[in-house]
C-alpha cells in the first residue's frame, strides 16, 4: 500500500511517514484555532484583545517560520522537529495555568510561545521535502505537504474540536492536542529517512543576515515573500472574525466550523490538482491565473452570502469552497520560490516560510485594526483587494531561465 501511494503521489519514499506524522502534529498543535477567539470573548476578553493575542501569536509564528531553515542548517531537521515537541508541552502548561488563574499575562505568554510550535516542525519537514524530492515532482510533493498540513489544521481539527468541546473541558482538549503532537512527532522523527541540509557556514545570526540579504540580491524573492504573505491572510483572519461575524448573522458556531472544515476538503483536492497542473504547465502560470483572482472573488461572495442569506449553511459552504480553491492555487509557490534561486534552496525556503508566518500575523492584525471598528464587510473588501494584488505581483515570479541576463550571481 505504501509503495502504491508513493508511486501515485510522487512523494519521496523516505518521507512517507513524515507526511502522516504531519497530519497528527498539525491537528494537535492547532486544535484550538477555530474556536479559541470565541472562547476568549466568553471569559471576558474584548474582541480587540482576542485579535491582539492572535496577532502576537502570529509574530512568533512568522519569526520562527523564517528562522526554521537556518536552525535546520545548524542543528539538523530532526533536532528542530524534536524541539517543537518540547515547546508544545511547555507552552500548553503556561497557557492552561493562565486560563485557570485568569491571568492575561500568562495567557499571552503561553499562546505566543505556542506560536513557535508548528513552524519548527512543519517547516523543518518542508525543507526535507525540498531537498529530497526530485524537481520534476516538487509541485506534487509540496502540494501533498499542504494537504497534510490542512488536514490537521483546517479539516479534521475544527470539527473534532467542536465535537469534543460538547463533552470535555477546554483544558482536556488542549491536553489531547499535546498527545496528538507526540504521536505525530514520533512517526515523523523515528520513521523518516533524514537527508542532510547544506551545512551552516555561519552562526544563526549570520544565517539570518544572509536570509535578509538574499531578498536584495534576488529582488523577485521579495515579491514572492509578499505573495506568500497574502496567501493565507484569510485563513488566519477568518478564524478570529468569522466565529463572531457569522453569529451576528444567524449562523451557529457548528455551522461555521463545519463549513470551514468542508471547504478545506475541497482545498485538498484542488491543491493536488494545482500541484500537478503546476508541474505540467508552469508553477507561476497557475499562481497568477487562479490564486488571488479566485480568493479575491470569494471574499466579495462571502459579503453577499453573509448579509443577504443569513443562516444559509449551503451558501456559506459554497462561498468558503470558492475561497479554498483559490488558496489551493497558491500551492505551487512552495515549488516556485526555492526554484527561483536553485543554488540557495534552503535559504529560499526561509523566505517561503517567512511569508507563511507573516500570513499568520497580518491576517489577525487586519482583523484587529478593521473588524471591530469598521465591521466584517469592510474587512472582507480589504482582504479581496489584497488577494487581487497578489495575482498581479505573482506574474513577476520567474525562474532563472526566464530572466536570462537579469539574474544576480552569487558572490
Amino acid at each position: 500500500m505504501k509503495k502504491i501511494i508513493i508511486e501515485k503521489t510522487g512523494i519521496s519514499s523516505g518521507l512517507f511517514w513524515g507526511y502522516v506524522g504531519l497530519i497528527f502534529f498539525m491537528l494537535g498543535a492547532t486544535i484550538e484555532t477555530s474556536w479559541f477567539s470565541s472562547y476568549l470573548t466568553t471569559i471576558g476578553f474584548e474582541v480587540k484583545a482576542a485579535s491582539l493575542l492572535f496577532s502576537c501569536y502570529g509574530i512568533f509564528v512568522a519569526f520562527f517560520s523564517w528562522i526554521t531553515s537556518f536552525l535546520v542548517k545548524r542543528y539538523s531537521i530532526k533536532k528542530v522537529m524534536l524541539s517543537s515537541i518540547f515547546l508544545s508541552l511547555l507552552s500548553t502548561g503556561v497557557l492552561l495555568t493562565g486560563l485557570a488563574a485568569k491571568q492575561s499575562m500568562l495567557i499571552f505568554s503561553g499562546y505566543m510561545l505556542r506560536g513557535t510550535v508548528y513552524p519548527l516542525f512543519a517547516y523543518a519537514f518542508l525543507v526535507a521535502i525540498t531537498i529530497q524530492t526530485p524537481a520534476k515532482n516538487l509541485g506534487r510533493g509540496t502540494s501533498w505537504f499542504w494537504l497534510c498540513f490542512n488536514l490537521g489544521m483546517t479539516i479534521v481539527g475544527p470539527v473534532l474540536a467542536t465535537k469534543l468541546l460538547n463533552y470535555f473541558s477546554v483544558y482536556a482538549v488542549f491536553l489531547l492536542g499535546n498527545f496528538l503532537v507526540l504521536v505525530g512527532g514520533i512517526l515523523s522523527i523515528l520513521l523518516c529517512q533524514e537527508a542532510k541540509a547544506e551545512a551552516a557556514s555561519k552562526s544563526i545570526t549570520g544565517e539570518m543576515k544572509e536570509g535578509l540579504q538574499i531578498l536584495f540580491r534576488f529582488p523577485r524573492l521579495t515579491l514572492g515573500l509578499l505573495v506568500k504573505a497574502i496567501n493565507n491572510i484569510g485563513q488566519f483572519g477568518f478564524v478570529i472574525m468569522m466565529p463572531i461575524f457569522l453569529l451576528q448573522h444567524s449562523f451557529t458556531l457548528l455551522q461555521w466550523s463545519s463549513a470551514w472544515a468542508a471547504c478545506y476538503v475541497i482545498n485538498s483536492i484542488a491543491g493536488i490538482l494545482f500541484g500537478e497542473l503546476g508541474d505540467k504547465f508552469g508553477w507561476r502560470k497557475i499562481v497568477t491565473l487562479f490564486s488571488g483572482t479566485i480568493t479575491g472573488f470569494s471574499c466579495l461572495l462571502l459579503i453577499v452570502v453573509i448579509n443577504y442569506f443569513p443562516g444559509n449553511f449551503i451558501f456559506l459552504v459554497l462561498a468558503f469552497s470558492v475561497f479554498a480553491i483559490g488558496v489551493a492555487a497558491f500551492g505551487p509557490l512552495s515549488a516556485l520560490i526555492p526554484s527561483m534561486v536553485p543554488e540557495h534552496k534552503v535559504t529560499a525556503v526561509s523566505v517561503l516560510n517567512l511569508g507563511s508566518g507573516l500570513s499568520n500575523f497580518f491576517g489577525p492584525m487586519l482583523v484587529t485594526v478593521l473588524f471591530q471598528r469598521f465591521g466584517g464587510n469592510i474587512t472582507l473588501f480589504v482582504f479581496a483587494g489584497l488577494y487581487f494584488l497578489a495575482s498581479i505581483l505573482s506574474s513577476q515570479l520567474k525562474l532563472p531561465d526566464e530572466v536570462s541576463g537579469e539574474r544576480v550571481q552569487s558572490t
